[in-house]
């Protein structure tokens, strides 16, 4: 499967399988109240699992499943008092220590999740007709399986040929071979357990499977609903990934896009390049996660290993470089990252690192404080007119501290004053 369709297969073992069918269990079902004992009867394996709502306390898997057990004993057809005899010998010898697990662990309730107990239901609904809570029920009602009901069906089964069994109602075709070998589990299990009833949960391995991996997915899972763009859902995940401070990053791309906006008559750099920029401003503090001190060059670290797949290795370089000149030294050759991009990304760096710095400072505190800016390009210089919620000092006077790249870059210098909303 792997070398022909490039699908990567993983074997689940039989625990874990006990474990999914738990997970199943439990979200189709309320197990609150105490211990409850899970089976599902599969063709080649049979699970036992006794759990609670919070967590399974015993997870068996044991090779009795019905196709299993059919092909090994089952050589009569009717089937005969010595293949019946022989089955159960087996079954006693398998069944006995692990009952005894089961038992001390007193199960409140057994609950059934497999085919082949809907169609012991079914068909001990039919055989009795209905009557004496052998199964059925309107939609939406708790199906369940009686000790009574299944004696019932047994008496039935025991006499009857493969060919008369595919016309009882109730079972289904492809388990007329095999459904005297799980009729007999369950009775058995009814019997070493001392209980009345098994009832049907619907919602088994196949759920479990979803639930396990919504559960180690959900992130990611929900990102996707709420970015359907896979670039920028890549970026996010990484910040996500490195733990950032969204709503700063948020606000300074935000900020930096405006000024992006409204210089591009001194740039002229375009949408594909604004997106780059963009990205850098997301993830500009995404260093924290290693360290403060240099935390921009662990940013350029982190951007350049992240795994943004959806993006080239020469945008993914830009994305970092400008993450990585939002402090400290200014783009220069010497340096190699900057170095092996192509000139035309340089721009792109230069320029998105020098407005990335005024957008940070201009969210010094981390509070939003300056809700949008507006500026005003002149031959001598670009003024910017900061709109704010608040006193905004601090964030006036960082954005004009950090514009020395701005000046190299642009060749104007920049001034910023305060309009309070």
């Amino acid at each position: 499967m792997r070398s022909e369709l490039g699908l990567h297969l993983r074997v689940v073992s039989a625990r874990d399988e006990a474990r999914l069918i738990y997970l199943g269990v439990r979200h189709g079902m309320d197990l609150r109240g105490g211990n409850h004992l899970l089976v599902d009867i599969g063709g080649g394996s049979v699970e036992f699992i006794v759990a609670d709502a919070q967590r399974p306390l015993l997870l068996e898997s044991r090779k009795l499943g019905a196709a299993r057990m059919t092909a090994k004993f089952v050589k009569s057809d009717p089937v005969e008092p010595r293949d019946i005899r022989a089955l159960l010998a087996h079954y006693d010898r398998e069944l006995t220590p692990l009952a005894e697990q089961i038992n001390r662990l007193k199960p409140v309730r057994v609950v059934g999740t497999s085919g082949t107990i809907d169609n012991l239901i079914d068909m001990a609904a039919a055989v009795r007709g209905g009557v004496g809570g052998g199964g059925g029920g309107s939609d939406g009602a708790e199906r369940t399986l009686t000790r009574q009901g299944l004696k019932a069906v047994l008496g039935v089964l025991l006499e009857t040929r493969s060919a008369d069994r595919a016309n009882l109602k109730g079972l289904d075709d492809k388990r007329k071979d095999q459904i005297i070998a799980g009729a007999l589990l369950t009775d058995e299990l009814f019997r070493r357990l001392q209980v009345e009833r098994m009832t049907l949960c619907r919602s088994a391995l196949r759920e479990g499977i979803l639930v396990d991996f919504l559960s180690r997915h959900r992130p990611e899972l929900e990102i996707r609903g709420e970015v359907p763009d896979p670039r920028r859902r890549s970026v996010i995940d990484l910040g996500r990934r490195c733990h950032w401070q969204r709503d700063h990053a948020l606000q300074v791309a935000r900020l930096c896009l405006q000024l992006f906006d409204q210089l591009r008559p001194l740039h002229g750099l375009g949408r594909e390049e604004r997106e780059l920029v963009e990205y850098g401003a997301l993830l500009h503090d995404i260093g924290f996660l290693i360290g403060q001190p240099k935390h921009h060059k662990h940013g350029l670290y982190l951007i350049l290993n992240g795994g943004l797949e959806p993006f080239d290795r020469d945008e993914v370089r830009t994305i970092a470089n400008i993450a990585r000149y939002h402090r400290r030294s200014f783009p220069t050759t010497r340096h190699r990252p900057f170095r092996a991009l192509p000139r035309r990304l340089r721009r792109v760096v230069e320029v998105g690192a020098a407005l990335l710095r005024i957008a940070d400072g201009l969210d010094r505190t981390s509070c939003g404080a300056v809700a949008d800016v507006v500026c005003r390009v002149r031959q001598q210089g670009v003024s910017v007119l900061a709109e704010t919620r608040g006193d905004a000092e601090l964030e006036l006077w960082s954005a004009q501290s950090r514009s020395r790249l701005f000046r190299k870059v642009f060749d104007r210098r920049i001034t910023f004053a305060a309009l309070r909303k």
